[in-house]
């Protein structure tokens, strides 16, 4: 059975595009990524069901704060993951975006649907942590979720 364990977090436009100054989310801790993709079930007749739609939700923790940047050696910037415009921090409604987690060689790469990514500062685990949480409910589970 394979992991999935992911090398970096990627924010996209809500077309999918790579946004122009390829900022990375990296140091994705293991223990704290949740990857769910549940059904929304409903009776039909003589106690039948089908899948009506599907939830897809995706939490990340990373130790960093800031972004990084693409190339060797990666760079820090002096930009907040919490400050992007597409993470609501406060309940405001940001930008709509999508969320890519790529794998690391032998796993897989998530790319979630349309969604809008929460995020804080979390302290649980005795550090300080950067926490994403992105949901989308869709008609196909092909739409909230999309592995490669």
């Amino acid at each position: 059975m394979a992991k999935l364990i992911f090398e970096y977090a990627e924010i996209l436009d809500s077309a999918g595009s790579s946004l122009t100054s390829r900022e990375f989310i990296r140091n994705i801790t293991v223990e704290g990524t949740e990857v769910t993709l549940e059904p929304s079930t409903v009776a039909v007749e003589d106690n039948r069901e089908i899948n009506e739609s599907f939830t897809g939700r995706i939490m990340i923790r990373s130790t960093d704060t800031n972004f990084k940047q693409a190339g060797s050696p990666l760079t820090g910037l002096q930009t907040s993951i919490l400050a992007s415009a597409y993470i609501s921090t406060d309940g405001t409604l940001p930008t709509e975006a999508r969320l890519k987690l790529v794998g690391k060689t032998g796993s897989h790469t998530l790319t979630t649907g349309k969604v809008y990514i929460m995020g804080h500062n979390s302290y649980e685990n005795g550090r300080l942590e950067t926490v994403l949480m992105a949901q989308a409910a869709e008609v196909s589970n092909l739409n909230a979720m999309v592995v490669s």
